[in-house]
């Protein structure tokens, strides 16, 4: 009789990881609906929202209802919106992702200003328009302390969908940037 108990015990155990798996893939639906949101607060309580499901199995205290409301309904597609994450357009496929381009995104152009956040990454707003966040990955900070103008930089392609920005003052510096917003 110990013997049954134990080998239905174990099977029962066995199966729960196949009964978390929907509950996963719903989760990961739901995240996957919010990423059309631009604001990075109102993303994360989507984000947070989207785990619901996982949270009720679990047994855990729910998700504040504001931000289980965040998540966009089942069948409904990622909205794509402009935001601080806009994906450059490039065009290319494999080998100009590899080779990347030679043609200059902006060249010898004035900073209008330069903005760092609490980590001490820049973001940078050029004369022509065109706004370039540096990526949190990138550990070159920084160190301006002269007005904007007095900066002037190139911003070539980088690998896949980053971009190296030079200022030109600065000698064997590489500021690794995502574009923002591009030319009016």
């Amino acid at each position: 009789m110990r013997r049954l108990l134990m080998i239905s015990s174990l099977m029962t155990l066995a199966a729960l990881p196949a009964l978390a798996e929907p509950t996963r893939d719903e989760v990961m639906a739901g995240a996957e609906r919010c990423d059309g949101i631009a604001d990075n607060r109102v993303w994360l309580d989507c984000f947070y929202g989207s785990a619901q499901p996982m949270r009720s199995l679990l047994n855990l205290p729910p998700a504040n209802p504001a931000q289980v409301r965040l998540v966009p309904p089942r069948g409904a597609e990622p909205r794509r919106v402009a935001s601080a994450r806009a994906q450059p357009e490039r065009s290319g496929g494999f080998w100009a992702d590899v080779i990347a381009s030679t043609k200059p995104e902006a060249s010898n152009v004035a900073m209008t200003k330069y903005d760092f956040d609490r980590s001490g990454a820049v973001t940078v707003t050029l004369a022509d328009g065109q706004v370039w966040r540096q990526l949190e990955s990138d550990l070159t900070r920084a160190r301006w302390n002269k007005p904007p103008s007095s900066y002037r930089v190139d911003v070539r392609s980088g690998l896949g969908d980053t971009f190296d920005l030079k200022v030109r003052s600065e000698k064997g510096v590489i500021y690794r940037m995502r574009r923002v917003t591009a030319r009016p």
